[in-house]
C-alpha cells in the first residue's frame, strides 16, 4: 500500500501532499533546465563528444549511450524521492526499484533508437529529411502508447466486470474497446491507447465506483473520441514538439549528424519542452472543461461530480489552487473550478480547437526528443506507472 509522507489534509504548517509533489517537480524540472542551459551555454558538446560526420557511428553511439545513462542516473533521487522516499512511501521499495530500472532502461532504448534514426538519416540524406524521421519517431510512441505503458509498468489485464459492462453501455462504448488493468499506482487514470481511440485502457480499480459514476469516466472518454479532441491532442503535441525541433536546430546551428549535435539537440529540446510545461496547460484546461459540459449533457450532474471529486482524491487530492499555480504548472483544473463551471451552467462542449491532454501528450511524445522532462515533472516523478500515460480529467 502507499502511504504518503506528507498529510493530504495538511494542517496549519503543514506541507500537503501535492505542494510536496509539486516542490519536488520544480526542482526536477529546475534541474533540467539548468544543466541544459550549463550544456548550452558552455559548449560543452562539442567539446566532450564528436563533431565530426566522419566519425564511427558505433563510437558515436557508445558515448551517447552512457551519457544517455548518466542523464537517467541524475534524476535518481528525484525519482526515488517521488516514488518510494519522502514524498510517497511504499512498504516495498525493492519493487519501486525494479520497476523504476525497467522503465529507466526502457526510455534509454527509446532514446538509442531516436538517435540512431536521426543521426544515420541526418548522414546520409540531409537535415530535413530529420524532421520527417522525427515526426514518425513521435507518431510511433502515439501509435504504441497502450503497448509502451504496458512495457514500463506491469499493468495485469484483467475481463471486464459486470460494472464495467453495464457502465460501458450507459455510456455508449462497446465492452470490446475496454482494457482492464490493474495498475500498482492509484493515480493511474488511462487513456486511448493509440493515435486513432480505437482501445480505451482503464483501471481495475474504477471498478469499485458506483455504475452511474463510472459512465461518466468512460463517456469522458468517448466524447473526447468522438469529438476528434483525442486526435487534435496527439497532432497538436506532435506539432509543438516538431516546432521545437525545427527551431532548435536553427538556432543552435547543428544536426543530428554528430554525437555532440544530438547532445546540443538534447539540451535545446529539454528548454522546448520546459515551454510546453509553461504554455500547453492553458489549452489543456480549456479541454477539460469542454469535456465536463459534454458529458454532463449525456450522463447527468451528479455522477460527473461524484466522479470528478473521487477521482481527484486519489490523485493529488487537491480541491483548490492559487489562480497562479494551476495557470503554470496544472493542465487539469482544481475540482473546486470544475465544480464552480458546472454552477455557473456555462454551455458550450467540446468544439474543433480543443485538444484533449495536449500538455501531457506532448512530455508523453517528447521522449523522441530525448528530453528527460516529460518524467520529472511534479506529476509523474518516480511514478513509472505513469511515465506514458500521465495522471489526467
Amino acid at each position: 500500500m502507499t502511504s504518503p509522507s506528507f498529510s493530504r489534509g495538511a494542517g496549519p504548517g503543514r506541507l500537503s501532499y501535492a505542494r510536496a509533489r509539486l516542490s519536488l517537480g520544480v526542482s526536477g524540472v529546475g534541474t533540467a533546465v539548468l544543466a541544459a542551459v550549463c550544456l548550452l551555454a558552455f559548449d560543452i558538446p562539442t567539446a566532450g563528444f564528436s563533431v565530426s560526420a566522419e566519425y564511427s557511428l558505433g563510437r558515436s553511439l557508445f558515448a551517447l549511450g552512457i551519457f544517455f545513462a548518466m542523464v537517467a542516473a541524475l534524476f535518481f533521487l528525484f525519482d526515488l524521492m517521488g516514488g518510494a522516499w519522502v514524498v510517497r512511501r511504499k512498504g516495498h521499495a525493492q519493487y519501486w526499484l525494479f520497476r523504476w530500472l525497467r522503465g529507466a532502461a526502457l526510455q534509454w532504448l527509446v532514446w538509442m533508437l531516436a538517435a540512431v534514426a536521426l543521426m544515420v538519416t541526418a548522414r546520409t540524406v540531409g537535415g530535413l529529411a530529420t524532421v520527417a524521421v522525427f515526426v514518425a519517431v513521435q507518431l510511433l510512441l502515439a501509435a504504441f502508447r497502450g503497448r509502451m505503458a504496458r512495457l514500463v509498468a506491469p499493468l495485469t489485464p484483467h475481463p471486464p466486470s459486470a460494472t464495467f459492462v453495464q457502465a460501458a453501455e450507459l455510456a455508449g462504448l462497446r465492452v470490446e474497446q475496454l482494457r482492464v488493468v490493474d495498475s500498482p499506482d492509484e493515480g493511474f487514470v488511462g487513456g486511448w491507447s493509440s493515435l486513432w481511440p480505437r482501445t480505451l485502457l482503464v483501471p481495475m480499480r474504477w471498478g469499485t465506483l458506483p455504475v452511474r459514476v463510472l459512465a461518466a469516466q468512460l463517456a469522458r472518454r468517448k466524447a473526447v473520441a468522438d469529438s476528434g479532441a483525442h486526435l487534435r491532442g496527439v497532432l497538436g503535441a506532435l506539432l509543438w514538439n516538431t516546432i521545437g525541433f525545427v527551431v532548435v536546430q536553427q538556432v543552435t546551428g547543428t544536426t543530428p549528424a554528430t554525437a555532440a549535435g544530438v547532445v546540443t539537440l538534447m539540451a535545446g529540446m529539454t528548454l522546448w519542452a520546459f515551454a510546453g510545461v509553461l504554455l500547453l496547460p492553458t489549452p489543456s484546461r480549456a479541454a477539460v472543461y469542454a469535456t465536463d459540459d459534454a458529458v454532463r449533457r449525456t450522463q447527468g450532474d451528479a455522477a460527473l461530480r461524484t466522479s470528478i471529486e473521487l477521482l481527484d482524491k486519489w490523485q493529488d487530492d487537491e480541491p483548490t489552487r492559487t489562480p497562479n499555480v494551476e495557470r503554470i504548472f496544472h493542465p487539469v483544473p482544481a475540482r473546486s473550478n470544475r465544480l464552480a463551471r458546472l454552477d455557473q451552467d456555462v454551455a458550450g462542449g467540446l468544439r474543433l480547437w480543443h485538444a484533449h491532454n495536449l500538455a501531457r501528450q506532448a512530455l508523453w511524445m517528447s521522449w523522441g526528443a530525448l528530453t528527460p522532462i516529460s518524467r520529472v515533472v511534479h506529476c509523474n516523478v518516480g511514478r513509472t506507472a505513469l511515465w506514458v500515460m500521465l495522471p489526467g480529467d
